[in-house]
C-alpha cells in the first residue's frame, strides 16, 4: 500500500501519525505502573520512526539506482578513458602495458549492462519507460520498449532447475547461472567444506563482488571471514576443543597465538596450549607423522594435513587448494619423479573395465586387452581437465564426495572419473 504513495506524503503521514501518538504519552506515572496504553504508544512510535528510516533509505536507494541508470554510460567512458590513459602510460615506460591495465576492468568490479536493469528491478522496481531521455527519438523508445519486455523474461537455474524471473538470477563467468537461494547455499557449502572453496562453476571462480547482492550480508560477512582463513598457510586453531576458532595471523605474537572468542593462548608449532618456555615434543602429531611414513602417505606442504592416494596419479590437489607430487611432498611440477605408480594405474584400470561389463563375464583376452586401453587412456588424460561429460542410468557413488546417486551420475568421456552434480560443476 505504501509503494503507491508518494514520499512527501508518505512523510506527512508519519508526521501526524507520530504527533498524535505522542500526544497521548503522559509519562507522569509511578516506577513499575505504567499503563498499558503507554507502553503500547511507545512501541508505536518506535515502529512510525522505523518506518520513516526505511522509507528514507528505500527513496535515496532509488535515487541512487536511477542515477546508475542514466549515468551508467558516461561513468564507463570516464572508467574507460582513464584505463587507457594508464595502458598508455605504461607502454612508455616500458615498452609494452602491464597485465594490470591490459584489460578494460576485472571481472569482479565491472558492471555490465544486464547487471543495471537486475539493480533497477531489484531496488527500484521500475523499467527504462519510466524515465524518458530529453530529446529521446522514437527508434531510441521503442529500442528500450523492447529491453523493458525482455525484463519479465524467466531462467532456469543449473542446480534446481526452477524457472525464476532474470533478476533474481547470478550469471557465472561460465555462463550457467544460478538463484538467488542456489547461490546462497553454494557460498554457504564453500564455507564448510574447503575443496568447494572458492565458490565455482565450471572450473572457473564465482567472484563475489557485484554478486553479494544476492546474498544476505550476514552470509557475506562470514564468507569474508572464511576466506581469510582459508588464504592463511599453515593456520592456527584454538587448542581449546569446545572452541576451536581459527586465530588470524594479527593475534599471534612469536609462537603464541591469542583466541579473539575465548582468550585462550595457543602454541603455533604444536597447536596446544601455548608454554612458558621451548615448546616440548608433540608427541601425538610425531605418532601420526610415523604412521604416515610407514604407509606412504603425504603431507601437504601448505596446511600440513596428511593425505593418502588410492586411485590416480601422484598430482595431489589438496583441500586447500595446494598442488604437490605425492612421492616427494614438493610443489607440482618442481620435481623429477614419476607421474604415477604403475599399480595404482592398472587397478584403476580394472576398476573401469569392470564398471563397462556391468557384471557380464569377459574372457582373459578380452579383458586383458580391455585393461590395457584404459591404463593407455588413463596416461594419456592423467592431467584432465574435465571439459566433457555424459551421463550414465544407474545407482553409482561420486569419485569425489563419495555419495550415492540412485538413479544416474555423470561420467567424464576422457579420464573416466564420476561426479555427482554437485561435483561436475562446483567442484571439479
Amino acid at each position: 500500500m505504501f509503494d503507491e504513495i508518494d514520499q512527501e506524503t508518505l512523510n506527512l503521514i508519519i508526521e501526524i501519525q507520530l504527533q498524535d501518538a505522542k500526544n497521548l504519552i503522559r509519562g507522569k506515572h509511578r516506577d513499575g505502573e505504567q499503563p498499558d496504553t503507554e507502553l503500547a504508544m511507545q512501541l508505536y512510535c518506535r515502529e512510525l520512526e522505523s518506518l520513516a528510516t526505511i522509507r528514507s533509505d528505500h527513496a535515496m536507494g532509488r535515487s541512487m539506482a536511477h542515477a546508475v541508470l542514466l549515468d551508467g554510460d558516461t561513468i564507463r567512458s570516464h572508467l574507460e578513458e582513464e584505463q587507457q590513459a594508464a595502458r598508455d602510460r605504461e607502454y612508455a615506460i616500458n615498452g609494452e602495458p602491464s597485465a594490470a591495465v591490459s584489460g578494460t576492468a576485472t571481472p569482479d568490479t565491472v558492471i555490465e549492462d544486464e547487471m543495471i536493469k537486475k539493480l533497477a528491478a531489484l531496488y527500484i522496481g521500475f523499467d527504462d519507460e519510466e524515465y524518458p531521455t530529453a530529446g529521446e527519438s522514437s527508434s531510441a523508445q521503442a529500442k528500450r520498449t523492447s529491453k523493458s519486455a525482455s525484463a519479465s523474461l524467466r531462467r532456469r537455474c543449473l542446480a534446481c532447475t526452477a524457472d525464476v524471473p532474470f533478476f533474481e538470477m547470478v550469471q557465472c563467468p561460465c555462463s550457467h547461472e544460478y538463484c538467488r537461494g542456489c547461490i546462497a547455499e553454494l557460498f554457504k557449502a564453500a564455507m564448510s567444506d574447503e575443496s568447494l572453496f572458492p565458490p565455482r562453476c565450471c572450473g572457473q571462480s564465482i567472484p563475489l563482488g557485484i554478486n553479494q547482492i544476492f546474498l544476505t550480508a550476514e552470509l557475506v560477512g562470514e564468507y569474508r571471514a572464511k576466506e581469510l582463513e582459508y588464504n592463511t598457510p599453515n593456520r592456527t586453531y584454538c587448542h581449546q576443543p569446545t572452541c576451536s576458532a581459527f586465530i588470524p595471523l594479527q593475534f599471534i605474537q612469536g609462537d603464541t597465538a591469542i583466541c579473539i572468542k575465548c582468550r585462550s593462548e595457543t602454541c603455533t608449532i604444536c597447536k596446544g596450549p601455548s608454554h612458558d618456555d621451548h615448546c616440548p615434543e608433540d608427541m601425538a602429531t610425531l605418532d601420526v607423522l610415523r604412521i604416515a611414513s610407514e604407509n606412504g602417505w603425504q603431507r601437504c606442504y601448505s596446511c600440513r594435513r596428511v593425505v593418502d592416494l588410492s586411485t590416480g596419479c601422484n598430482h595431489i590437489t589438496c583441500r586447500c587448494g595446494a598442488q604437490f607430487c605425492y612421492v616427494c611432498g614438493l610443489q607440482w611440477k618442481t620435481c623429477t619423479c614419476d607421474q604415477w605408480d604403475e599399480n595404482r594405474l592398472i587397478d584403476r584400470a580394472n576398476v573401469l573395465v569392470d564398471r563397462d561389463a556391468e557384471g557380464h563375464q569377459l574372457g582373459r583376452a578380452q579383458r586383458a586387452a580391455l585393461v590395457e586401453r584404459a591404463r593407455h587412456d588413463l596416461v594419456q588424460n592423467h592431467q584432465c581437465l574435465h571439459q566433457r561429460w555424459r551421463s550414465r542410468r544407474g545407482a553409482f557413488r561420486c569419485d569425489e564426495c563419495h555419495d550415492r546417486m540412485p538413479d544416474y551420475i555423470y561420467e567424464c568421456r576422457d579420464c573416466r572419473i564420476l561426479g555427482c552434480r554437485r561435483c561436475r560443476y562446483n567442484r571439479l
